[in-house]
């Protein structure tokens, strides 16, 4: 059973770890709720997870474990049955002599202590850990997940340790394909280490831990890989990028293969582009009203440059597609260039760059000029000669789209004069520019509410330790004393990750009169940003806030990838 209340209580005033009046308020909370004490606090996060750990583990008059720091030995996780060590907070993490030490987060817990001394035949010495820290750990050896990839992977083979043909390899790797198609991975990575090799998958932008696999298979499975992407098999020292097609569940697949060379041996990473593109709809990416409307209002134009920034990984060749998808229509010439074809858009002419051949996106993009097209979509401007070739494109009469690699709107625009563009010609083409980031959405399955006070959600952002006034902006954006946030709990439908999906937080810039100035007066991206907001931008940070207020997403996420 829970610490009593009182006990607790006394304990936090004694060590000075929280104040009378905000003690008295949460003991309130936990008598109308009818929750433990101590459950209010972690959920609060009030007293920091570890220093609460350790008091609580004090009053148990047990040692208190931080499991996270700890690498969970393969045998003793099948001790104690994922089911019971998620439902029960559970989890034994090393044996010393005839000794189990046991993390546990109610060490009262008698009957369940007995059972696994039984089980394991070994003397449970029991530490107290938080919940949060059990599944945590939980989670990152995917249990669930990694049992259903080994039944998978032994349906195609039967002998993990008998694989001794390209053949053997071949099924290994179509079982690896196919789990990550079934769980939406974007990426694959097949990671050698001393010992094993790891496969991590990475879901929603979150790399997941799914299998280890025997080290004596890697040159076999790289092989595999490199006869598939038409690699050199006989190199191994220099890395290797290449591209394979595959059919998956009446879906064609394409595989966008990388090979470095490390210490342990190859590492390939595979990134899967499907072909299936009917989900490419502006409408459904996240954006705000607001920013849907400046966006349609600027596609709808004739000439000008449409900019979608942002870092790696956030979604901007997505939103061109959709953009793309939007506009495609008998009437118009719409063609690409770029690196890689993620999608495949009918109508739509795409080429693909091609260093061997000279083919980069300023050869392909001046060869396209000469194709009569109304509409341009450039993968990334990377360079000076490719800046310069699509602001002249504009200013000749066509629409062009492109991405750019920074941080916010406002930055954008110096970024460009920072490659030579001259900025009378930055101001007269640039039209629109987009910054955008991708965040996790909270599982409808699981979803629940909880509420912070906005003193808690000031020590939040104090702990992601962002230059921003997180108070400020939540009491803007919600006036009351305590704000209703929301959370996905973990479940089947997630893998326990509490997230399905992504969704974008952004900010828009249209460029008006006012901007055009400041950009020939070659003004700093502060006055930029300032000049937006007088026009209404609503700010990156401040979208993000508004969809965690909606609940579609955390705020812990917002601030995570708001740090990155």
């Amino acid at each position: 059973m829970p610490i009593d209340n009182k006990l607790l209580a006394d304990s936090l005033l004694k060590k000075s770890l929280i104040k009378e009046d905000s003690l008295k308020s949460l003991l309130e909370v936990s008598k109308n709720q009818k929750t433990p004490l101590e459950d209010v606090l972690f959920e609060r996060g009030i007293v920091s997870e570890d220093k609460l750990g350790e008091l609580i583990a004090s009053l148990y008059k047990i040692p208190f474990i931080k499991l996270p720091d700890r690498k969970i030995p393969d045998n003793l996780l099948r001790i104690v049955p994922y089911a019971m060590a998620s439902t029960q907070s559970v989890l034994p993490f090393s044996i010393d002599g005839n000794k189990l030490n046991l993390a546990i987060n109610n060490p009262h817990n008698y009957e369940l202590i007995n059972f696994i001394e039984k089980k394991s035949g070994l003397i449970v010495e029991p530490y107290y850990a938080t919940k949060k820290n059990i599944k945590a750990t939980l989670k990152s050896y995917n249990s669930d997940v990694n049992e259903k990839f080994t039944k998978l992977l032994k349906g195609a083979l039967k002998d993990l340790s008998k694989i001794e043909s390209l053949k053997d390899a071949a099924k290994i790797l179509d079982t690896i394909i196919l789990f990550a198609f079934q769980n939406n991975a974007s990426d694959i990575h097949i990671e050698p280490h001393k010992n094993f090799i790891i496969v991590r998958y990475r879901v929603d932008g979150i790399l997941q831990t799914i299998a280890e696999l025997p080290l004596e298979i890697l040159s076999l499975l790289i092989t595999r890989i490199k006869v598939l992407a038409n690699l050199k098999t006989d190199e191994h020292r220099a890395a290797q990028d290449g591209r394979f097609k595959i059919e998956l569940e009446a879906n064609e697949i394409t595989m966008r293969v990388s090979i470095l060379p490390t210490y342990e041996g190859e590492k390939a990473v595979l990134r899967l582009l499907s072909s299936i593109n009917q989900d490419l709809n502006i409408e459904s990416l996240g954006y705000s009203k607001h920013n849907l409307q400046l966006i349609h209002n600027n596609i709808l134009k004739t000439s000008g440059i449409i900019l979608i920034t942002g870092p790696t990984g956030s979604g901007k060749t997505t939103t061109m597609y959709s953009v793309l998808k939007l506009l495609n229509s008998p009437e118009i010439n719409i063609s690409t260039i770029e690196d890689p074809i993620e999608y495949r858009l009918e109508g739509v002419n795409q080429i693909q760059v091609n260093p061997k051949t000279n083919l980069t996106f300023a050869a392909g993009l001046k060869s396209l000029l000469r194709q009569d097209p109304d509409i341009l979509m450039v993968g990334e401007i990377r360079d000076t000669e490719t800046a310069g070739i699509a602001i002249n494109s504009a200013l000749t009469g066509h629409l062009v789209l492109a991405t750019l690699h920074t941080n916010d709107a406002a930055s954008t625009l110096p970024r460009l004069i920072d490659m030579d563009i001259e900025p009378f010609l930055v101001s007269a083409t640039v039209q629109l520019i987009v910054a955008q980031r991708l965040v996790r959405k909270i599982c409808k399955n699981c979803k629940k509410e909880y509420k912070l006070t906005i003193d808690q959600i000031a020590s939040l952002g104090q702990k992601f330790n962002l230059d921003v006034d997180l108070k400020k902006l939540i009491s803007e954006l919600n006036k009351g004393s305590e704000i209703t946030f929301y959370k996905g709990d973990g479940c089947s439908e997630c893998n326990d990750s509490g997230f399905k999906g992504r969704i974008s937080i952004a900010e828009a810039i249209s460029i008006t009169d006012e901007i055009r100035k400041l950009i020939l007066d070659n003004k700093s991206p502060k006055d930029i940003e300032d000049q937006a907001k007088k026009q209404n931008m609503i700010p990156i940070f401040v979208d993000g806030l508004t969809k965690v207020l909606e609940g579609n997403t955390t705020i812990e996420e917002v601030l995570r990838v708001m740090r990155s």
